[in-house]
């Protein structure tokens, strides 16, 4: 499987950098009262591990709670990066929701104090059970990475959120449980995955419970009856430090879940959370019941907890820094005690406060975000010590340079020492893809990842690292500052952006599929950017036999870095209906390159870029379509207007002031895009135009909505009742309730053959119950599931007709799935 840039941010049409209002993540400067909080935490020795299968998935108020209430460290292991859900803010699906939904999750963790980690799955899309999500995710595999994250972790105590059955209401959800119950005790047995223990040791957790909540029970009467048995815990508390109910903070962290619709209002007072003995030791009362979260789990820390105590206790909220001696005698303690993992942690822990309490500013900023292999990279380093203790800037060892640069500059209180140094990208460095898209995914469902150490890893580590080794009152300490790119924009201020290797020059199709129904050509248009300056050679398109580009190449030459050049090529389809995929070459210095520059810009998260194949997809098809104007009604994320044009049609984008009644008349069909009964509040003013439209004799295309938070009660002519039922199986039989019907045999004659080939599913949230003027066209049903007849609801209303389809279109008309353009050209065609 591969993915493809279309659905981002485009090259040819953005600049170098992506918009101002993105930004990367600045560096951290706590507050006072954070410092304190952090200092509190040194002395508590405990990790809980939250479990589910999605971003989203996680509560994020008994995360906020175990993390800034409880001071454990409390981290959140999502099974997949979200790849198969729905985005609410723009066009990316698939690998390129993932990559926002990645990065969702972990401004979520910023903001309520978790940590994030994954394992390979891919979000194959909606599963009814766990037995067909093992069919397509490789369980051992899938069950090594959360042994391996339990392993790295050391959680006492693993917390899911979903039961393993039905209950849990999504294949994905049980299957997280079930790898949890699994990996819970195969962490623990040296003879599993024994080839992590040359980086690992087995791990037992002292329990594990199910966050059961209300929602998998029969009603509130079973619910409450129950309640008695489960372990409860208050999560609706206030922290002063932070100023915020951890209701409050709970809800700034999921909304951060933008693309998901997940905005949420903050919650104070009472909030019980409840759960559910599952396996290991029960308790009774207390979630860490029986764990000693003290120091005197480490042997020979009694001084350790000791001093830990003094600081706290004499914390001076107006100046951090005079906690610095006793921090100071703290690491030095830590560095007696024999090696394990809380020596470790609190070490990187106490190195931290140092360097929060001093107010110690290192920041290393490269001249561009980009470099290609072997380019030369200045880089701006500025040290600021915002205190008075005495710092003294010992030792920087620069990335890819084999050398230290010794200064032994003393940190005078808050005088900057800043200076550039050249450095240069290593020749040989690789491509800053996303690690789990390196490579396509494999056969098992999984993303292929080679390298042990990033399995459960967010995202990559920084490119470019520098080592700052300084002397605090004597002590010698090293802080490994990633470097970065930064300017200032007039309105924003600071813009912050990762830095990044590209190749040196990228390829862009401009379109992701290619939909022929006549022999005429296509105009294919390519893009070439340079990744460095004075970039020349040829542009070509990889073609299977039968297909032709006029030219066959086309020279370019871009003289600087950031150039652009656009160029088209003539593509001419075969006779015979094919589908194939095409290439975009660019040869330069002997080498030849074929990716693409992805960017996906959005202001809650930092810029993200990727470099998918430049491929597209073309189609060969036998088509015939009736009509010719369709007015369009957008969607959330929603690429089917493009779609559309691709085979002809001519698409207006309906604004307000276009839908009405007279103005409709004119199209030969309207269409409603994808879930905008629930995103659109326009929609309910605009519905008695669209009836009228029908009444008319217009032709109405009603795409799906989820049966929750519609914006008006009835979204037809005539009642019809929605539900949550899929038909996750893409390759579920179609069976024909109305043969005769036109939607099945005019223009095109639709047969099985026409539902060969789509993907991730047929549809979703289907209506089950309708009113008697409506016709139910097809029906199918995923294995071992009673029949769905409403994928294609038709209804004659005055003179003309009403279309409500829960088919995935969505999806099959942007992959080029042939039988789904022939049937929606049908939808279309109607009354025509």
């Amino acid at each position: 499987m591969r993915f493809t840039v279309k659905n981002a941010m485009l090259f040819l049409f953005a600049g170098l950098l992506p918009p101002l209002s993105v930004r990367a993540q600045a560096p951290a400067k706590p507050s006072s009262n954070k410092i304190l909080q952090d200092l509190k935490k040194l002395n508590v020795l405990g990790n809980v591990l939250y479990m589910a299968a999605h971003p989203d998935d996680e509560n994020t108020t008994f995360i906020a709670y175990m993390a800034n209430e409880k001071l454990y460290n409390t981290s959140y292991l999502s099974l997949t990066r979200g790849d198969g859900g729905q985005n609410l803010i723009g066009p990316e699906i698939r690998e390129q929701l993932g990559i926002i939904r990645t990065q969702e999750l972990l401004q979520a963790r910023r903001v309520d104090g978790g940590k994030q980690y994954f394992s390979r799955a891919n979000d194959f899309g909606f599963s009814k059970n766990p037995q067909e999500v093992f069919t397509i995710w490789e369980r051992e595999n899938l069950l090594a990475d959360a042994v391996w994250v339990i392993r790295n972790l050391k959680p006492d105590v693993i917390v899911t959120r979903f039961p393993p059955d039905s209950r849990a209401g999504h294949g994905h959800h049980s299957a997280s449980s079930i790898l949890a119950e699994e990996a819970f005790e195969a962490a623990a047995d040296p003879k599993r995955f024994p080839e992590q223990l040359q980086y690992v040791q087995p791990w037992q957790a002292k329990r594990l419970l199910w966050n059961i909540g209300m929602w998998a029970m029969a009603n509130r009467a079973e619910f409450i009856k129950n309640a008695k048995d489960y372990l409860q815990i208050d999560v609706g508390g206030y922290n002063a430090l932070l100023g915020k109910s951890y209701g409050e903070i709970s809800a700034e962290s999921r909304s951060m879940h933008k693309s998901q619709g997940f905005g949420s209002i903050g919650a104070r007072g009472t909030n019980v959370e409840y759960l559910q003995h599952t396996k290991g030791d029960k308790a009774q009362a207390d979630l860490f019941e029986g764990i000693n979260t003290t120091w005197t789990r480490v042997k020979g820390s009694d001084k350790v907890a000791q001093l830990i105590k003094q600081a706290i206790d004499g914390y001076k909220a107006d100046k951090p820094a005079a906690s610095i001696p006793l921090l100071l005698s703290i690491r030095t303690e830590l560095q007696k005690l024999p090696d394990s993992f809380w020596k470790t942690t609190k070490l990187k822990e106490v190195n931290g406060l140092v360097k929060d309490a001093l107010g110690l500013y290192l920041e290393v900023v490269a001249g561009d975000y980009a470099y290609t292999p072997g380019e030369p990279m200045a880089l701006s380093v500025e040290a600021n010590n915002r205190s008075g203790a005495n710092v003294t800037l010992q030792k920087i060892t620069f990335p890819f340079q084999g050398k230290d640069s010794v200064l032994a500059a003393p940190l005078t209180a808050n005088k900057d020492v800043s200076f550039t140094i050249n450095s240069r990208i290593p020749a040989d460095a690789g491509m800053s893809q996303p690690y789990w898209l390196h490579r396509p995914i494999g056969y098992m469902g999984l993303f292929v990842v080679e390298d042990q150490h990033k399995i459960g890893l967010a995202e990559n580590p920084p490119v470019a690292t520098v080592q700052f080794e300084v002397l605090v009152e004597g002590q010698k300490l090293q802080y490994d500052i990633p470097v970065v790119y930064k300017k200032k924009d007039p309105v924003v201020g600071e813009v912050y952006q990762p830095l990044v290797v590209t190749p040196p020059v990228y390829v862009n199709i401009s379109q992701e599929v290619y939909m022929f129904d006549n022999q005429e050509a296509k105009k294919v248009v390519v893009g070439i950017k340079a990744g460095k300056a004075n970039c020349q050679g040829e542009v070509m398109l990889d073609l299977p036999t039968g297909w032709k580009a006029v030219p066959q190449s086309i020279p370019f030459h871009l003289a600087f870095k950031g150039a652009e050049q656009s160029v088209e090529f003539q593509l001419y389809p075969p006779a015979s209906a094919q589908e194939v995929e095409i290439k975009a070459l660019v040869k330069t210095d002997g080498k030849t390159y074929d990716k693409s520059l992805g960017m996906i810009s959005y202001n809650h998260i930092p810029t993200q870029i990727f470099f998918p194949d430049a491929v597209a997809k073309a189609v060969k098809l036998d088509l015939q379509k009736r009509g010719n104007t369709i007015g369009y009604i957008m969607g959330a994320g929603d690429l089917i207007p493009s779609s559309l044009r691709q085979i002809g049609y001519n698409v207006t984008l309906l604004e307000n002031q276009d839908i009405t009644a007279g103005n409709l008349s004119q199209y030969d069909a309207i269409i409603v895009g994808v879930r905008a009964y629930n995103t659109n509040e326009r929609m309910k003013h605009y519905q008695t135009a669209l009836m009228d439209y029908v009444k008319n004799g217009g032709n109405l295309i009603v795409q799906y909505n989820t049966n929750s938070d519609l914006v008006i009660k009835e979204v037809g002519p005539y009642p019809f009742e929605l539900t949550r039922d899929r038909i996750t199986v893409e390759g579920s039989e179609i069976r024909f309730l109305k043969p005769d019907s036109p939607v099945l045999n005019t223009p095109n004659k639709i047969t099985a053959e026409d539902f060969n080939g789509w993907v991730q599913e047929r549809g979703l949230y289907f209506p089950q119950k309708w009113a008697p003027e409506y016709e139910a066209i097809i029906s199918s049903n995923d294995p071992d599931s009673p029949p769905l007849d409403g994928g294609i609801l038709v209804a004659k209303h005055g003179k003309g007709n009403y279309v409500y389809t829960s088919l995935s279109w969505f999806r099959e008309l942007p992959a080029g799935v042939p039988g789904a353009y022939r049937l929606f050209v049908n939808l279309i065609s109607m009354g025509k």
